[in-house]
């Protein structure tokens, strides 16, 4: 078994590293000595941990403890890896002035034993992961600067990500009945250029589909065609920067079928035209 050394992984005496996974090769079995944050950006893998086999997907965070054996296989993602010393949670952590008071009369130690006690992964769903992915990359992009107050602003990147992390793994939900299960996001995501029907979805959970409505409601702040929309506007959006689409073929792999009413709601969310976004 293979042992990755901090020493021999991070520039002089970094306290993190950060980089970018996206060559689908397999892991060897391996574990290490400092803390590896894993959040998959896109695509699927199974990770087996200390013996147990996980199924990880897009929004997915793994926090893999040090001395974890530990591998990806089947692997067919792209995610960020970024590694942390131990140090820099007793460092950076324990404080009694900051987002982690809650745990700053205890020792990583105990923060070590809740997480064998649960799934060391946690998901984010589709309104969360765009705050998510601009961390990792402010991370990179800072890490790969020298500049005035660097360790500082890593620090406050790193610290909101472990909020992030810890208010899945601690914080206690009294309301999860209220909570839309993660499959259905995640089906929504996969075809919303489709026709979704709220009937057809609350099927697929065993809810009634006025009480799956309210649910929706309650958990989004927004109905379910609303939310429909959301995802739909923010897909036309990326195609927009990021491809040589038209706009007619975008708003035809986007799923809309009225061109008056895409046009009325994008200028709605975005104060501006398809044509004037995509030029800005």
């Amino acid at each position: 078994m293979f042992h990755y050394k901090a020493d021999e992984e991070f520039k002089s005496n970094a306290m993190v590293a950060v980089k970018k996974i996206c060559d689908y090769r397999d892991d060897q079995i391996h574990n290490h000595d400092f803390v590896e944050i894993v959040y998959v950006i896109e695509g699927t893998c199974k990770h087996s941990i200390s013996g147990e086999e996980f199924t990880v997907k897009a929004g997915d965070l793994l926090f893999i403890n040090y001395g974890c054996t530990h591998a990806f296989y089947e692997n067919k993602m792209v995610a960020y890896n970024l590694m942390v010393r131990v140090e820099y949670f007793t460092k950076n952590m324990i404080k009694n002035d900051n987002l982690f008071y809650m745990l700053a009369l205890t020792s990583f130690e105990k923060i070590q034993h809740e997480l064998n006690d649960k799934s060391p992964l946690v998901s984010f769903d589709y309104s969360e992961r765009d705050d998510m992915l601009r961390l990792f990359k402010n991370i990179e992009e800072e890490q790969s600067k020298n500049e005035l107050a660097k360790s500082l602003i890593l620090d406050s990147y790193i610290n909101i990500i472990l909020c992030k992390v810890f208010r899945k793994i601690f914080v206690k939900d009294n309301n999860k009945d209220l909570l839309i299960p993660q499959d259905i996001l995640d089906y929504i995501n996969e075809h919303f250029n489709e026709k979704i029907s709220l009937s057809d979805l609350s099927q697929r959970c065993f809810y009634n589909p006025t009480y799956f409505s309210r649910l929706f409601k309650k958990a989004f702040n927004m109905s379910f065609t609303d939310y429909i929309m959301e995802v739909r506007l923010k897909r036309c959006s990326e195609l927009l920067k990021n491809s040589d689409y038209t706009i007619d073929k975008i708003i035809e792999k986007c799923g809309f079928s009225d061109r008056n009413t895409f046009y009325e709601r994008f200028k709605n969310k975005y104060g501006c035209t398809p044509s004037e976004y995509r030029n800005n």
